[in-house]
This record gives structure tokens, sequence and C-alpha cells, in this order.
């Protein structure tokens, strides 16, 4: 495992907002190597968890959808997302719009948010972007997506401004002021 040192404050912390996390068999077959989600909780397994920033990204894909569907949301967080849009989505019904946000956008914000967290607990970036995470081959130097988050140009922060849980950054800050602090620093860590 990459950083191993990070698993225990990372899953303090994810615990800390309200989120189950529990050690065991439910981690098998999970969409990453050593996680998988039931019922809203993360489930890990420590011996095949590539690194605990992962539990931080599907953390992040949760936190973006209102705390009352968090019990609805599985293996495939996408498809069970879009899964309550669609059944929010019938004639003259509107869908939530945090839902809804969560379909769009929810990949950027899930990684912003799991950058801000390592920020925010003081630890190496590299739990969350080390190699072969985010699908990126190859690679010198600093990971991609971490490069692209701190030249300011990954959408991430800005879908996270843009849900008044922070500030506008980057490249992004001359879109609008919402009074908060600048990302990384976060003001709120669930969208609800």
């Amino acid at each position: 495992m990459h950083h191993p040192e990070a698993l225990e404050p990372i899953v303090a912390f994810v615990r800390g907002l309200g989120m189950g996390v529990e050690y065991g068999e439910g981690a098998r077959d999970g969409f990453l190597p050593g996680i998988n989600i039931h019922a809203g909780v993360i489930h890990i397994d420590p011996d095949t968890l590539l690194a605990p920033g992962d539990i931080l990204h599907e953390a992040g894909h949760i936190i973006v959808v209102p705390r009352r569907y968090w019990p609805r949301l599985g293996r495939d967080l996408q498809a069970d997302i879009e899964g309550l849009v669609a059944e929010q989505s019938g004639e003259g019904q509107t869908p939530d719009p945090l839902l809804v946000r969560a379909v769009q956008q929810g990949e950027q914000m899930a990684t912003a948010w799991s950058y801000a967290v390592v920020h925010h607990l003081g630890l190496p970036q590299e739990c969350l972007f080390f190699p072969g995470s985010y699908r990126v081959g190859p690679y010198e130097g600093v990971h991609p997506f971490q490069a692209w988050i701190e030249q300011g140009s990954h959408f991430g922060p800005l879908c996270l401004a843009q849900a008044d849980m922070t500030g506008y950054s980057g490249l992004f800050a001359y879109m609008g002021n919402n009074g908060l602090p600048p990302f990384p620093h976060m003001t709120r860590w669930t969208v609800d």
C-alpha cells in the first residue's frame, strides 16, 4: 500500500463526517482494489487497498450527494446517482439540483475534495496521487492531476466553490467571489 501511515487519519476524518467506514470482506469486488461501498458505507481491506487516498476519492463522490441519499449508494456510485436523478425526472418532476450536479461534476468535485482533505490533514499528496492512480500512465515528477489542481486550472475547485464549500481560486478566481477563503481551504466538507 502506498503511504500506509495515512490510512488511520483518513479513516478517522471520513468517520468524523458521519460516513460509515468498515474493515473486512465487504471490500471485495469494489470499483477499486480494496474498497467497496454498500448502502453508503465504505468497506476497506488494507491488505488489497492500493492507497488510503482511494478512500477519500470514493468518499468524495458520496459527500457531493445530499446525506439523505447516502444509504442508496453502492459499488457504482455514478450509476446509482444517475438512477436517483432518473427516479425524479418524471413528468412534472424536477430532480434535486444537488443530484444533477453530482452526476455532472462529481468526478471533478471528488478529486478536488480529496486533495483538500489531504492538505487539511497535512498528509503527502502522494497518498492520493500515486503511480497508476486516476488511470494515469507513466509520468515524471508530480502526478498530472496534482499538478493540474495546483496550477489552478482543474474544474473541481470551481465546482466546489459553486457549491459554496470553498472559495474561488486559481484561474477561476475571476469567475466569482462567494466570500469564502479560497481552495484548498474548505468551509464545509459535505453538501448538507
